[in-house]
Order: structure tokens, then sequence, then C-alpha cells
């Protein structure tokens, strides 16, 4: 990491913690959390059985 560019560093350090740590993932919605459907209402949403279906 020593002889690498600094922008390759802080893309590697980014890399690290999104990937090995999971921080975007390590938080807690808690009680006045909403569902996204109803915060984004015209985006049109695949439930997981819909997708997986394509491959059945």
């Amino acid at each position: 990491m020593k002889d690498m560019e600094f922008a390759h560093q802080v893309g590697v350090a980014h890399f690290y913690h999104i990937f090995f740590e999971g921080c975007l993932t390590n938080f807690v919605i808690g009680e006045d959390g909403v569902e996204a459907t109803i915060v984004y209402p015209e985006v049109q949403y695949t439930r997981m059985d819909e997708y997986m279906k394509r491959y059945l």
C-alpha cells in the first residue's frame, strides 16, 4: 500500500470497509423505520419470488 498512489489507497480502503467489514449493512432501522415501497411509490419493485420465476 505504501507504494501505491494516494487515490488507489483511498479506493482500496473504501473497498475494504464496504466489502470486508460490511460497513454499509451494519445499522439498526428502529421502530420508526419505513418500508422502501412507501418512501418511493413511483419505483416499480420486483419481489424476489417474482424475479426467481424467470429461472424456474
